[in-house]
C-alpha cells in the first residue's frame, strides 16, 4: 500500500489511506469433461486445484449441494490455495451433469462451483440371444481414453481375435458398432469378451475395461 503524506487543511493534519485491495474471488481450475463410474467403489477421482480463499481457511467440498461422502474439510495454505481429490458421484446407467462446490467455512459467500459430467462404464449387446455368426449391436459408454475401442475375444484363457469397434464420440466416450457376435469359429463353452482402448490384450487389464461373457451352446435355443 502506498504511503500518503499528511495534507494540511487549515491547522488540522489528516492522513488519508489508500483504499484496501479487495480479495480475489475463489477460482477452481477446469474439471475434465467427463468422469467414469464403474461401480459404487470404483469411480474416477476429480483433481481439485483452487485458490483465492482466505489464507488458512477451512474449505468444504459439496457435490450437487451435499457434502462429498468421506471427504473432510480442507485447509487452504497461507496463500489461500489448495490441491485435493474427490471421487466422482456414482452413476448406475447413462450419464448426467453434476456440480462441485467449494465453500469457505464461516463465510459461505466465498465459494466457487464448477460442472462436469459423469457416465456409467457399460457395454450392452442387442439382441441378448443370437447365433455366434449373427451380427449384433454393441453399444458402450465410459471410454474416455485415446484411440478406438477394441473387443478382445478370449476362449479358454487364450486370445482368439481382436476386433476394432471404432472411435468413441462425445465427452463421455460412447460408441456403437454392428459386428458378428463371435468373429471366428465359435467353440461351445464360455467366451470372454473384453472391451478396452488397448490394441493388445492384457490379463489382468492395464486400462479401463468392460468384460462380458458369451455362452455358446451346441444347439442354439430358439
Amino acid at each position: 500500500m502506498r504511503a500518503v503524506r499528511p495534507v494540511l487543511v487549515a491547522t488540522i493534519a489528516c492522513a488519508v489511506a489508500a483504499p484496501a485491495t479487495a480479495q480475489a474471488a475463489p477460482a477452481l481450475q477446469p474439471l475434465e469433461p467427463c468422469y467414469v463410474s464403474a461401480a459404487p467403489t470404483q469411480r474416477q477421482s476429480l483433481r481439485l486445484a483452487a485458490g483465492g480463499f482466505t489464507p488458512n481457511a477451512i474449505v468444504t467440498v459439496a457435490i450437487d449441494g451435499r457434502p462429498a461422502p468421506g471427504v473432510r474439510p480442507i485447509q487452504a495454505d497461507p496463500n489461500g490455495a489448495f490441491v485435493g481429490r474427490v471421487e466422482a458421484p456414482y452413476q448406475r446407467r447413462g450419464e448426467r451433469v453434476f456440480t462441485v462446490t467449494l465453500s469457505e467455512t464461516g463465510n459461505p459467500a466465498n465459494a466457487v462451483s464448477a460442472t462436469s459430467r459423469v457416465t456409467a462404464l457399460t457395454v450392452q449387446v442387442r439382441p441378448k440371444q443370437a447365433a455366434p455368426t449373427q451380427r449384433v449391436r454393441f453399444a458402450g459408454r465410459g471410454f474416455t481414453g485415446t484411440g478406438p475401442v477394441y473387443a478382445h475375444y478370449v476362449f479358454r484363457n487364450k486370445l482368439r481375435e481382436t476386433v476394432t469397434m471404432g472411435r468413441p464420440s462425445g465427452p463421455c466416450g460412447t460408441f456403437e458398432a454392428s459386428r458378428r457376435q463371435i468373429p471366428v469359429k465359435a467353440r461351445t463353452g464360455t467366451w470372454l469378451l473384453q472391451f478396452d482402448q488397448k490394441p493388445t490384450y492384457s490379463d489382468p487389464p492395464d486400462a479401463v475395461f468392460v468384460q462380458l461373457q458369451i455362452r455358446v451352446f451346441r444347439d442354439f435355443p430358439g
